[in-house]
């Protein structure tokens, strides 16, 4: 099978599609300052920007006038809706340029979802910043404001009211998000008792996998704790999020796919937030695997190739949890090793992501960390203790990177 990879996010997938028995030959087309990671082996294409469909169709064109395509598979939301399209132009199977789209662009979703009666927050669509403060008068204040497509929290401000607006507006702050090239879209803030996640497989349109979990602490509000852990069988809070999310997944269109929905916890039930068509970021799909033994990873990947997905779920025991060691920009001077942290109880895996020496960038995302632990536990109460006696054995000292 000839198998094109659209992909420009630095993580370990490259290896994984590489190594995938199931693709004959793989062409990549990524973005210069990517192709380093590919092998000598691997037909690298580079265009400047992933997110711009000419350029992208262009260089389409170009690999199919070497090879024939089977398969396109692109893992994240930066270049998914232009993959549609690339997909619908030149009849390649897979899912097509509206489904990318709704998935990629959070204002599409979120119609698609108020259309089909999902509990939504309430929104609005601004061409820029200077348009959002009279989006949030219509809403009423507080809100938040993110970019319509975009991922891990990078470029996600909440705004309390006009003069902190006004102020934010005015600031070095607001640099990245005024040379966005997409719109933002502003939300009415939600004030939250939890937040959730649900994860799934779609086969045929069908729900065939989904597994839901409580964020440790809410996303945007995290500091130097967070993660999340399983939510059991039975429970209702379960179960109203898996059956939202199998109506989003109707109302969005998707065949097949994996997915990662994101809920609200509120005094007057879950408020649905946004749907992704790609695994969770972070330790998520690692936790998923360790409590359920579904892969999603792998379900992700052998879709995109139009082949049945592995989804043969183990009886779920107790709760498995995972938090992320914290991390902030600069150079990581001292830091705890895996094998102090792997003797707590209920640990069963540690993954470090950094090392002593490495210098942490000034801009990270919401899954930004030093490492993973993940551990198994009877209850909901015991995962809690466990993780709090991970962060209170956990050190690293970071100096401030010189400018």
């Amino acid at each position: 099978m000839n198998v094109l990879l659209v992909h420009v996010k630095k993580n370990l997938l490259p290896d994984r599609v590489r190594t995938a028995p199931e693709i004959g030959h793989l062409t990549v087309i990524t973005e210069p300052g990517h192709a380093q990671r590919y092998g000598p082996e691997v037909d690298v294409r580079l265009i400047d920007d992933v997110q711009d469909p000419e350029a992208l169709r262009l260089a389409v064109l170009r690999v199919l006038r070497d090879r024939r395509i089977d398969r396109i598979f692109a893992p994240f939301e930066l270049g998914q809706a232009q993959t549609g399209y690339v997909r619908t132009y030149f009849g390649i199977p897979g899912t097509g340029a509206e489904v990318a789209h709704a998935f990629s662009s959070k204002y599409a979703m979120k119609q698609l979802m108020r259309r089909a009666g999902l509990p939504v927050a309430d929104f609005r669509l601004a061409a820029g910043l200077d348009q959002v403060a009279e989006a949030a008068a219509e809403l009423g204040w507080p809100v938040v404001a993110k970019p319509m497509i975009g991922g891990g929290s990078i470029d996600v401000c909440v705004l309390r009211g006009p003069e902190e607006f006004e102020a934010f507006a005015a600031s070095a702050q607001a640099g990245p998000i005024r040379a966005l090239r997409v719109p933002l879209v502003v939300e009415k803030f939600v004030e939250m008792t939890a937040e959730y996640h649900c994860d799934g497989v779609v086969k045929d349109g069908e729900v065939v996998f989904a597994a839901s979990s409580r964020y440790l602490v809410p996303v945007l509000d995290h500091g130097a704790m967070f993660g999340s852990a399983t939510l059991p069988a039975g429970d209702p809070v379960r179960e109203r999020m898996e059956e939202l999310h199998a109506r989003a997944v109707a109302a969005l269109g998707l065949v097949d796919g994996v997915t990662h929905m994101e809920f609200f916890g509120t005094a007057d039930g879950l408020v649905a937030g946004e749907i992704a068509c790609r695994p969770a970021g972070g330790g998520i799909p690692d936790a998923l695997a360790l409590h359920t033994g579904v892969d999603v990873w792998q379900s992700c990947l052998l879709l995109a190739l139009g082949l049945e997905p592995k989804v043969d779920p183990v009886p779920e025991h107790g709760v498995t949890a995972h938090c992320y060691l914290p991390l902030t920009p600069g150079r990581i001077v001292a830091m705890t090793g895996a094998e102090e942290l792997l003797a707590l109880p209920s640990v069963v895996g540690v993954t470090m992501l950094r090392e002593v020496g490495e210098t942490v960038p000034e801009r990270l995302n919401s899954a930004a960390a030093s490492g993973l632990v993940f551990l198994r536990a009877d209850s909901a109460e015991e995962a809690e203790a466990a993780v709090a006696r991970v962060y209170e054995t956990f050190r690293i000292e970071i100096e401030a990177a010189q400018r």
